[in-house]
């Protein structure tokens, strides 16, 4: 039976001392050593072809994945571990799995630990490099912040994520309380370690080759569900009730990784308690009064619901621009309400929930009709609830306005 030739995939640090003996025998015995260019500097004495990483990847993998069938013995070097947020995943849809070897090394999260001597396995770690959206990163802020039990979050960075535009997002969103530490070049003569607030590292710059540790120095304010309207930014008395909200965020059958949007958000209050149960996903809030968006903004900084995006504008003029939703939360629209759900559902994805709060009898037939038509599995609830008050020396139930909640549920 002919040999299996074997491609490996080798997690380094950029020290040869942490090369085994038995690793470095594979790497001096390919034909083809490909990887960073930082890498490869390693291996000066090396005798077999050198090939520099490429993007886009797909097409130089391939090359690669050639030159094996020809028998040519291949070695790729990766930083770290690759199979944490490396190269593994990729270069596995290309080549089969039989035929490449992993042998990783201390990933640069670890090495970073193990410099500032603190324990990380609470820790959360977000990638990035290469990414276009921050949904990701903003969720495991939260998560950092709320309850991973380390308040540390690590960061991969990349040259369009830099610390700077990190701590730039970070004040941007209100999160002051933060300290950011910068591991510039680790394992190299030019390694530095440093610790900045994030008012000084917006004004910095940090070679291209760092990871990011942020340590939260304060935790927000907990979320808990149907918190009092008292401890919210709002105008006087324009807030979903308490009571209301709580049933509302109970039908929506919120999930830990789903996308909700919050159309007519107001101040924010669904918003911010949705994302105590979306610790993996994302929160849209949509709100056209410039008042209420600074209000939704001061309470998301205060509970640190990093993961609440804020949209300034009208529902149906923001909807063709979100991300597809998993749940719709409307909260207004008045004539426009009709318009609304059909846009939402468009964009809805399969088994999505749309929730609708409505108070006249108008807006319950529009509400009704439509996810009616749209063919959605249609429930409508009514709530009418009172609180107590004082009363004299005793207490009395004041009625609050009755609201009907209008779910309708997409195959």
């Amino acid at each position: 039976m002919p040999e299996i030739n074997t491609l490996h995939l080798i997690g380094i640090i950029p020290e040869r001392r942490s090369i085994s003996p038995a690793v470095a025998e594979i790497i001096s015995q390919a034909d083809i050593l490909a990887g960073t260019t930082r890498l490869l500097a390693l291996f000066p004495e090396h005798q077999g072809q050198k090939l520099p990483i490429k993007t886009p990847l797909a097409p130089w993998l391939e090359s690669l994945k050639a030159r094996q069938d020809e028998g040519q013995k291949i070695v790729i070097l990766t930083g770290g571990d690759p199979n944490y947020f490396g190269l593994a995943k990729r270069l596995l849809e290309v080549f089969e799995p039989g035929r490449v070897s992993v042998i990783p090394s201390p990933t640069v999260v670890q090495q970073a630990f193990a410099k500032i001597k603190v324990g990380w396995e609470r820790t959360e770690v977000v990638s990035l490099h290469g990414r276009d959206g921050l949904t990701g990163f903003w969720s495991a802020l939260y998560r950092a912040s709320h309850y991973s039990g380390s308040g540390y979050l690590a960061i991969y960075t990349d040259a369009e994520n830099t610390p700077t535009d990190i701590a730039k997002r970070l004040l941007g969103r209100g999160q002051h309380n933060w300290r950011m530490m910068v591991f510039e070049d680790l394992g190299t003569a030019d390694e530095q370690v440093s610790s900045w607030s994030l008012f000084e590292a917006k004004l910095r710059k940090f070679s291209p080759l760092n990871l990011v540790v942020l340590e939260c120095l304060k935790p927000p304010a907990p979320i808990t569900i149907g918190m009092p309207e008292s401890v919210y930014v709002h105008e006087a008395g324009l807030i979903t009730k308490r009571e209301v909200r709580t049933v509302t965020l109970g039908l929506l059958e919120l999930q830990p990784y789903h996308t909700l949007w919050d159309l007519g958000a107001g101040s924010g209050s669904v918003s911010i308690e949705a994302a105590a149960l979306l610790p993996h996903g994302a929160v849209w809030a949509v709100e056209k009064s410039p008042l209420r968006s600074e209000q939704i903004a001061a309470n998301r900084a205060y509970f640190g619901a990093t993961q609440v995006e804020i949209i300034e504008d009208e529902s149906l003029a923001a909807l063709p621009h979100l991300p597809p939703p998993d749940r719709v939360f409307i909260g207004g629209g008045g004539d426009r309400l009709g318009d609304i759900i059909r846009a939402a559902h468009e964009k809805l994805n399969p088994k999505g929930v749309i929730v609708a709060n409505v108070l006249t009898l108008d807006a319950l037939r529009l509400a009704t009709t439509t996810m009616q038509d749209l063919g959605l599995e249609l429930t409508v609830s009514q709530i009418q609830a009172a609180r107590s008050e004082k009363l004299g020396e005793s207490k009395y139930l004041k009625a609050f306005n009755q609201v009907w909640i209008v779910k309708g549920e997409a195959d």
